[in-house]
């Protein structure tokens, strides 16, 4: 049992972990450079973006928007479109259909391969945007300041398919512990990042969304925004934000980057994708980070990557529908199937509210992240793999929980339960990990107030801990 909670959790192998060969992995993130231009911001913005509500009693709500990480790895030009169904007519349209769908899968895999080697061949078309992207964030934060030195500060990324909002009901839950009498600590900020092809993030950035995305840039995505956009916390705690967080001082970035925050304690919580790049960011910039908390990610050995899943999940994805006449029926229609039941009932809620667009014109509602768009995260292979190898080189002063599913199909996407084990022992100094009775991989949909307890949970070990020992030397 896990020490902490008294939940389950991997015990250590009882044997070393037996050695990969290399792939010769990108040991850093890409640097990140202040983009020459910008692509231009729609008008108006999409609805999502002017949010901003009581979030709680103790808590208030906005949304911001800020540039993304530049430049971004190189990408195949133009886009998959998905023809309509109108378009495969007649006795043969369900088999002309699959054909496409396994031309355009096989093309997909061909161009990614292509766009990770040094020299990819020309008719790939890959080529490095020279305009710079948006990301977009949730913000939720204390409406009076409790900050008694560094004030906590969560940063959170999703999943494939998902959006920021869809850490909504656990932060709800997350509030609700850390706010009453009994809990040692209070949290002054959480923030939702959102990956750049999805959410309100893809609405902005529409058709300079790349075509074959590289998870990795998620992670210089988290980093872009914790070195160069977060505000300092005496001017954020408590306070508004303006609307698009403006770009700090290249003093403060590099300080940053070399000490770490002078007034924040910042944790980041990654999830499956979001997860794989999160690992990564803390691996080059360690001194953001006292503490990650890694949820489901996908990391797994090079000897692994030979599974069919991934062709698998890419032209299921390709096929899923993303239209419906309204949200009533989207939700009506998502609750057929055991993937979306098993969802927390405010989770689906804020899938159904957030995670879709409503056409003006027609009244339906389109997810705003598009299957292709989705299918296209499938595709990634290398940076799951570079992860797991360079897990290891984690500063071993960046403390380490794991939360992870408790049904043997959690792990299923990145080999089965022997693969998580190895995984969440690669890195064993100052590690921890957890599995969460009754949770698939898509732990924070389906038990969102189980992962905040255990993260609350951590938290106030962590905190409440450090704050002792520094009393007990005064």
């Amino acid at each position: 049992m896990d020490p902490l909670s008294g939940k389950p959790h991997y015990p250590p192998p009882p044997a070393p972990i037996k050695g990969e060969r290399t792939i010769n992995p990108r040991r850093r993130l890409a640097p990140l450079l202040a983009p020459p231009k910008l692509i231009p911001l729609p008008t108006p913005l999409p609805q999502g973006l002017n949010r901003t509500h009581a979030f709680t009693s103790t808590h208030t709500l906005s949304v911001h928007i800020l540039p993304a990480a530049f430049p971004r790895t190189g990408s195949p030009l133009g886009h998959v479109v998905i023809p309509p169904l109108e378009d495969f007519p007649g006795k043969t349209g369900k088999d002309d259909r699959k054909k496409w769908m396994k031309q355009t899968m096989e093309r997909m895999l061909w161009e990614k391969e292509e766009s990770e080697k040094v020299f990819p061949d020309p008719k790939a078309g890959i080529k490095v945007a020279e305009e710079g992207l948006w990301n977009t964030v949730l913000r939720i934060r204390r409406n009076r300041s409790a900050a008694d030195g560094k004030g906590i500060t969560i940063v959170t990324t999703h999943p494939i398919g998902f959006h920021k909002e869809i850490w909504e009901p656990a932060f709800k839950h997350l509030i609700e512990l850390t706010e009453a009498s009994s809990s040692p600590i209070r949290i002054e900020e959480l923030w939702s990042l959102e990956a750049v092809n999805h959410g309100d993030a893809a609405l902005i950035n529409g058709v300079h969304v790349p075509k074959l995305p590289d998870r990795s840039d998620y992670g210089r995505d988290l980093a872009n925004f914790l070195i160069h956009h977060l505000p300092e916390g005496r001017d954020a705690f408590g306070k508004d934000l303006p609307q698009q967080l403006i770009r700090l001082p290249d003093c403060l970035a590099n300080a940053r980057v070399k000490n770490g925050f002078g007034d924040r304690q910042v944790i980041a919580i990654g999830h499956s994708l979001g997860g794989d790049g999160t690992a990564l960011c803390g691996i080059t910039y360690p001194k953001l980070f006292p503490a990650l908390i890694l949820i489901e990610t996908t990391l797994f050995p090079p000897s692994n990557s030979k599974s069919q899943r991934k062709a698998a999940m890419i032209l299921s994805t390709l096929g899923r529908r993303s239209s419906w006449p309204s949200r009533q029926e989207a939700k009506k229609a998502l609750l057929k199937a055991p993937f979306f039941q098993a969802f927390d009932p405010a989770v689906l809620d804020a899938y159904i509210e957030h995670g879709m667009y409503e056409e003006e014109k027609t009244g339906e509602v389109y997810l705003k992240c598009n299957p292709a768009w989705e299918a296209s995260e499938f595709t990634e292979r290398r940076t799951m793999n570079e992860g797991w190898e360079l897990l290891p080189t984690l500063d071993e002063n960046v403390e380490m929980r794991w939360i992870l599913g408790g049904r043997k199909d959690a792990s299923n996407l990145v080999g089965g339960p022997h693969i998580s084990r190895l995984t969440v022992w690669r890195r064993a100094r100052n590690a921890s990990n957890v599995m969460i009775p009754g949770a698939g991989h898509l732990v924070v949909q389906e038990k969102p107030k189980e992962v905040a307890e255990d993260v609350a949970l951590f938290l106030a070990h962590k905190f409440s801990t450090e704050r002792n020992l520094q009393h007990s030397k005064l």
